[in-house]
């Protein structure tokens, strides 16, 4: 018993850590997916093995000296919300051990066994049971697997002398009926299984068919991370793994198991209908300004209607001031000339007319602004700035920012904005530009 705790302790790690690794992540957050389901998932676990065979256990052998370690690795494509199909292949060990006071019934097992096949899942997070965006649901699965084993037995020591059972539960060098047993000593199992098993009459084939047959229960820890745990009740197509054939039922095992599996690709049929009635053609001609050149292609949007335009949808402009030609009053402005919005050439004696009306402008707005300082007067003046607009307003790059709807002008409401996003840490404007946003504002 000793050298299987011994065993047991160095298998059961691997399956803690797995374990361990996959509920750690109960704590996480599941994150809703809105209806998607795993249409393709990889998932590997471990768990321990149960056999049922022709052995006795006639409750002098601990149960858990029958358990073994397996693991196991499969792979998912699901189909539609309710089935999917499933390769899977584990591998570990079946083992069984006698130990009664029927001295002729003292016999053990291990077979080392190799299963793969294909699994038909059915899948409970359908939104037929249970809503498939559910972080948990059960899910029950059926198959047919090709199963490979190789049984051996534990009838030496580790010094190689064959065990003899006594009816005391003992284990002796000799037999209980040995001239020699008043002198025989104790002997300890080491459950090294060193001897292959073979039948004296049958030459019985060491692989087999199985149906798997599972239940199981899958936390969806998050979108992309599912953790299972799970019970599956093997049904094999031989009665010779234990290397006894002592009635007409065939062997069978039982796994319980762990598992961490990832979604590789998601699926969700909400989306991929949403646009099922939008014309993507209608939207790749489209001309919303009717200008001749489709809106893709179009730099210059909504051109008024008739206004001739160049390749890339913009009004022609002859003398290339940047003022359209339907626009210029101006249309043979010398190259690299300053003009004004109607396209006429600005000389030094009317760009200092404009600049002593700008200030007149400005001191009569901050004068009014004195007078009756409030948002109702800020909003007035705006509307003056609007109307009056004489000249285009560059704002300075450094109060771009503040320019929220971009249509060029500082508004009272972006002003103020600005302020509160200061005071909040929602921008990056310094006082200094809070400071130079105000004046530009009765300047613009």
């Amino acid at each position: 018993m000793d050298s299987f705790l011994t065993f047991f302790s160095m298998k059961l790690p691997i399956i803690l850590i797995i374990a361990v690794f996959t509920f750690s992540s109960l704590r996480a957050q599941y994150t809703r997916n809105d209806g998607r389901i795993e249409l393709v998932t990889i998932g590997a676990g471990a768990g321990f093995s149960s056999f049922v065979g022709d052995l006795s256990n006639e409750a002098k052998t601990s149960t858990l000296s029958n358990l073994r370690s397996f693991y196991y690795l499969n792979f998912e494509r699901r189909f539609g919300n309710i089935l999917g199909a499933q390769l899977d292949a584990s591998m570990g060990s079946f083992s069984f051990n006698e130990h009664s006071s029927n001295l002729s019934q003292n016999r053990n097992f291990e077979s080392k066994f190799t299963q793969f096949g294909v699994n038909l899942v059915l899948h409970f997070d359908n939104d037929l049971l249970i809503k498939r965006s559910t972080p948990f649901a059960p899910y029950f699965s059926a198959g047919f697997h090709y199963l490979k084993f190789d049984s051996y037995t534990d009838l030496k020591d580790e010094n190689g002398i064959s065990y003899n059972y006594w009816s005391d539960g003992t284990i002796k060098n000799v037999s209980e009926n040995d001239k020699d047993a008043p002198n025989a000593t104790n002997l300890n199992r080491d459950y090294n299984y060193e001897t292959k098993l073979i039948d004296s009459t049958t030459n019985y084939k060491r692989n087999t068919f199985a149906v798997p047959l599972t239940l199981g229960f899958k936390w969806k820890l998050s979108e992309r991370f599912h953790g299972r745990v799970f019970g599956t009740y093997n049904i094999l197509f031989s009665d010779w793994i234990d290397n006894i054939k002592a009635n007409g039922n065939n062997d069978k095992s039982y796994n319980f198991g762990v598992g961490l599996h990832y979604v590789l690709k998601m699926k969700n049929k909400e989306r991929r209908h949403r646009y099922d009635d939008v014309d993507f053609t209608a939207i790749d001609n489209s001309d919303s300004d009717g200008d001749g050149i489709k809106d893709d292609l179009d730099i210059c949007q909504n051109t008024p209607e008739g206004i001739k335009v160049n390749g890339s949808g913009c009004p022609l402009d002859k003398d290339r001031d940047g003022i359209p030609d339907y626009l210029d009053k101006e249309n043979d402005t010398k190259k690299g000339a300053i003009v004004d919005e109607e396209g006429r050439t600005l000389t030094p004696e009317l760009l200092a007319q404009r600049k002593e009306a700008q200030l007149a402008m400005t001191t009569q707005r901050n004068v009014s602004f004195s007078e009756a300082p409030s948002l109702t007067t800020l909003d007035k003046i705006f509307d003056e700035i609007i109307e009056s607009k004489s000249g285009v307003s560059s704002i300075p790059p450094h109060l771009i920012e503040a320019d929220v709807n971009h249509d060029g002008l500082i508004s009272p409401e972006e002003v103020t904005g600005a302020i509160d996003g200061f005071f909040a840490g929602l921008n990056a404007l310094s006082v200094h530009a809070i400071n130079d946003l105000i004046d530009y504002f009765f300047e613009q």
